[in-house]
């Protein structure tokens, strides 16, 4: 009888390699997940939100409004300046209005 020897089958090394990538792949995947998730906690605990009660109260201001494509509208709105213990300052209308010009 004949030997077949026209088969071509995966050797050894072969499989060996595919499996080392494989799980060399898992492994950078498994590290980004673990800091992607890290960041992430990071994110939740810092509060960059601004509330207002916790704000120091500044100063009424005048925000003026400029219309770009009319040279003459202008609106002045009376504005509340906060600033926050992070260094942010917000700027919320006020209560009191005065008249738009």
């Amino acid at each position: 009888m004949k030997k077949l020897r026209s088969q071509k089958a995966e050797t050894l090394v072969e499989t060996l390699m595919a499996i080392v990538v494989v799980v060399l792949v898992m492994l950078f995947l498994s590290t980004t997940v673990s800091t992607a998730s890290k960041v992430n906690a990071k994110v939740r605990k810092t509060d960059v939100a601004l509330t207002y009660k916790n704000a120091d109260k500044g100063s009424k201001k005048t925000l003026t409004i400029k219309d770009k494509n009319s040279a003459t509208k202008i609106i002045h709105v009376q504005v509340d300046e906060y600033t926050s213990k992070n260094g942010y300052t917000y700027y919320r209308e006020s209560k009191e209005q005065g008249v738009g010009t």
